[in-house]
């Protein structure tokens, strides 16, 4: 019987011990899983900022007609020199995205695609600082044309494998953290249920000692109440744990991630309306641009349902009124360029004062990323409050709960046993 008791005590203790440390490889591991994703989704921002930058270039020139109407910041030599910070921190996702073993084929993949695509922007570049004396998004015709190969390269091969390793890895972060809240959940109501049985047989050993020994009470007495505080903490402990996880994962990162696809993609939008300047209002150029702006809207109204933290619905409001005053900008542009009125479609395009493109461009962009801030912020203090949680003193009282169960229902059978002698 005390083996016996003995064994229900260390398989509680065991399964206890299971939880806390599966729990913080779990806590971990979404951590390490989403730092993932955060790369592959920065590689799509970078490469259609890439895009947008080798735009602007040519909307302008490196040698315009007039070049009172380009503000410092945007001119031909600040955007190149924007395209190469992208091109640094492309190169920068690329190769943590390589590290992965699952990922390494389709990362060469990406590199083989995007070493063609910077060869070709370098040719329009390289012919566009030749052209003296630049009209408003009037590049030579062989920059244009090297341009919109290196754009159609983009659009076909490195954004889709981009979006694909996105969607992989996103998609390993929905189901990981599935399996580990389910088994987080499943541990602690083990857990429970083997300290409740644990319970159940220590009373009823103590009852098997007061009728053979007539001693009514035992150590395992006390050992009743240790299995069940036990029983108690762990599902507590795995719950709470559980908690933690689904606060990260559902109310942060779920918003990090629409928010950070949000941002890529409003990215491409933007590139595709310097394209449409730039290659004579292609209408497949403008669906383009309205089929972007309506995911865009649908990753901005995925955050605004996942509101939680203070401050969180107010940047993300700001950020949505932003994108909103962006649209009117596009209006406009569009509206100037139709009345064939170009170079005013280009001023507002590439102006930096209040009611112009990149003036509320990068004002939506500014909010957007305070939104992805508040909820980073969280993400990584839940974080690392559950591990702590799941630290020392959660170990520590589990081995004391341990330790002093097995003391009584040893002590407990030493007693009985040395009536024997």
């Amino acid at each position: 019987m005390t083996a016996g008791l003995a064994g229900l005590g260390v398989l509680l203790g065991l399964v206890y011990a299971m939880g806390l440390s599966r729990d913080s490889t779990s806590l971990e591991n979404l951590k390490t899983r989403t730092d993932g994703v955060s790369a592959t989704s920065d590689l799509y921002y970078r490469l259609n900022d890439m895009d947008a930058m080798a735009a602007n270039v040519l909307l302008v020139g490196y040698n315009p007609a007039d070049p009172s109407f380009v503000p410092v910041s945007v001119n031909a030599a600040a955007s190149d020199r924007m395209y190469e910070s992208d091109r640094t921190a492309a190169d920068a996702d690329l190769e943590a995205i390589a590290q992965s073993q699952l990922l390494a084929a389709q990362a060469d993949k990406l590199m083989n695609a995007l070493g063609d695509y910077e060869a070709l922007i370098a040719q329009a570049l390289y012919i566009d600082k030749a052209t003296q004396h630049e009209q408003p998004a009037a590049p030579p015709a062989s920059a244009l044309s090297l341009y919109v190969q290196a754009s159609a390269l983009l659009h076909s091969t490195l954004l889709p494998t981009s979006q694909r390793i996105t969607d992989t890895d996103s998609g390993d972060v929905d189901a990981a953290y599935s399996g580990d809240r389910s088994s987080m959940i499943g541990i602690g109501i083990a857990v429970l249920i083997i300290g409740l049985i644990a319970a159940l047989a220590l009373f009823l050993g103590n009852q098997y000692h007061a009728r053979t020994f007539r001693r009514r009470l035992g150590w395992l007495v006390p050992g009743v109440l240790v299995a069940v505080v036990l029983g108690a903490v762990g599902i507590d402990t795995q719950l709470t744990a559980a908690d933690q996880l689904h606060y990260a994962k559902q109310n942060a990162y779920d918003s990090i991630n629409a928010l950070e696809r949000a941002k890529a993609i409003s990215n491409d939008a933007n590139a595709d309306e310097s394209r449409w300047l730039l290659e004579n209002q292609a209408s497949s150029l403008g669906a383009s641009f309205n089929a972007k702006v309506a995911q865009v809207g649908g990753y901005l109204t995925t955050e605004l349902h996942n509101i939680t933290f203070p401050g969180e619905g107010r940047a993300a409001n700001s950020a949505a009124s932003e994108f909103k005053a962006y649209l009117d900008t596009d209006a406009t542009i569009r509206s100037d360029a139709e009345s064939e009125n170009l170079a005013a479609a280009v001023a507002v395009d590439i102006g930096t004062q209040s009611g112009q493109s990149n003036y509320t461009f990068n004002a939506y962009l500014d909010d957007l990323n305070n939104v992805i801030k508040i909820n980073d912020d969280y993400f990584v203090s839940t974080i690392a409050g559950g591990r702590s949680d799941l630290g020392g003193g959660a170990w520590a009282l589990m081995i004391v709960g341990e330790l002093l169960l097995l003391v009584l229902i040893a002590q407990a059978g030493y007693l009985r046993l040395r009536e024997y002698r």
